[in-house]
Formats: C-alpha cells, sequence, structure tokens
C-alpha cells in the first residue's frame, strides 16, 4: 500500500512539475511577441510589404513633416509602440479637436504570431457590402471609437464585432487619425487614406490583447456619411 501511494505522490509531483514547465508567464510571452515583431521587421513575411524589410524611424524625426517614405518602406514608431506607415493621406480633413464622426473602414488582419492572415473584409465575398463602421470623437488628440453592429436593412456587415464580441474600437487603429485625412472622394484623384499598421497586443483588440500577440494591419479610412 505504501509503494502504491509513493507511486501516485511521484506522479502527481512529476505532472505538477510538466504543468509548471508548460505554463508560460506573460513576461515570457511578451518577450515572444517582441521577438515576433523584430522578426517581421526585418523580413515581413505577409501584406503588400511581404519581403521588403522594414526601416523605423523616430517619432521625433518623422513629426518634422509626417511623411513615411514608401521608397525606403519606412515606418514610424510611435510613443504608444504602434509602428505606422501612411500610404496615402487622403482627401477631406483631419479629425478636429471637439470633432466627433463616423469612419469606414476595410482591412486585412495578420497574425505576426502565428504568421497567419487572421481576418479581412476588403473582399466582395458576396453581394454584401462589407466594411468597418465606428464612431469617433477627438478630445484634444485623443480618440475615442465604438464599432456599430451590422445593421441588415441597410446592407452594412462589419467583422470586428462579431469576431471578437465587442464594440471597442482596438487603440492602435486610431493612432494614424491625426496624421490622416477623412473624406469621402469626389473628384478625380481623391482617394481615401491608407495606413500599414504593426499594433503590439496592448493596443490591440480583446483577443490581442489576452493572446499577447502582435497584428499587422492594411487599412484604408474614409469618412461615413
Amino acid at each position: 500500500m505504501k509503494k502504491i501511494l509513493y507511486v501516485v505522490l511521484l506522479a502527481v509531483v512529476g505532472l505538477t512539475m510538466y504543468s509548471c514547465d508548460d505554463y508560460e508567464t506573460y513576461a515570457e510571452q511578451r518577450d515572444y511577441e517582441i521577438s515576433r515583431i523584430s522578426s517581421f521587421i526585418n523580413n515581413p513575411t505577409q501584406g503588400e510589404i511581404k519581403g521588403k524589410k522594414i526601416n523605423v524611424i523616430s517619432e521625433e524625426e518623422f513629426l518634422k513633416d509626417t511623411i513615411t517614405d514608401l521608397s525606403k518602406n519606412e515606418f514610424v514608431l510611435l510613443g504608444n509602440g504602434v509602428y505606422m506607415q501612411i500610404v496615402r493621406r487622403g482627401c477631406g480633413s483631419i479629425l478636429k479637436n471637439g470633432e466627433s464622426t463616423t469612419v469606414l473602414c476595410r482591412f486585412k488582419e495578420y497574425n505576426i504570431n502565428s504568421d497567419t492572415l487572421q481576418l479581412r473584409n476588403d473582399a466582395a465575398l458576396t453581394q454584401q457590402d462589407y466594411y468597418e463602421k465606428f464612431d469617433v470623437y477627438n478630445t484634444s488628440g485623443t480618440f475615442s471609437a465604438s464599432f456599430k453592429k451590422s445593421e441588415e436593412n441597410t446592407g452594412y456587415h462589419g467583422v470586428m464585432y462579431y469576431r471578437y464580441s465587442t464594440a471597442s474600437v482596438p487603440s492602435g487603429w486610431l493612432a494614424p487619425l491625426s496624421y490622416i485625412k477623412l473624406g469621402r472622394p469626389a473628384n478625380d484623384g481623391d482617394e481615401v487614406a491608407k495606413v500599414r499598421l504593426i499594433v503590439p497586443h496592448d493596443q490591440g483588440h480583446s483577443n490581442a490583447n489576452s493572446g499577447v500577440y502582435a497584428c499587422y494591419y492594411e487599412i484604408t479610412y474614409e469618412r461615413g456619411i
């Protein structure tokens, strides 16, 4: 009986030690995320910049002209940890202090940790109109926003709200709003704003935050009606 008890205790201790070894701390998850972001910067494996090394510039350098040189594949590292490249500044105007509006977005979302295309709404998969719609308000350069639910009677269908079960817009998505123009193309040559972003988990959506993984985005921004 004592031998059996001893064997059982050894098994319990072994399982406990295995569980401890198998468990990743937040620090370990964060270190892995940082290493994956670094690898992606050196050799992007997804999206329109696939295979083109990213040249990171400081926020101080960026603020001299608020331009990211596409020929050099420049991304600015912002103070919140988001990497941003402005592809097109867009038509219209920058959202002013105290102003609110509706924004329409189309995007591709890549999970950098797993190196996969995770979500998109830019492809016309059906006859329905897929885009994200959120209301945003500018308070002295701090933006607050929330996604709208799909509206069946209008044909509007968003995917972020239903995929991640929250109306909260990722903070990383709002970072470009200080620099891009929101408008609706009305004349020849008018284009909506477009950016590319590397968003760490703490600036991302709820799943990225809980899973401690970064996402790479290609997003267009258009002022809603």
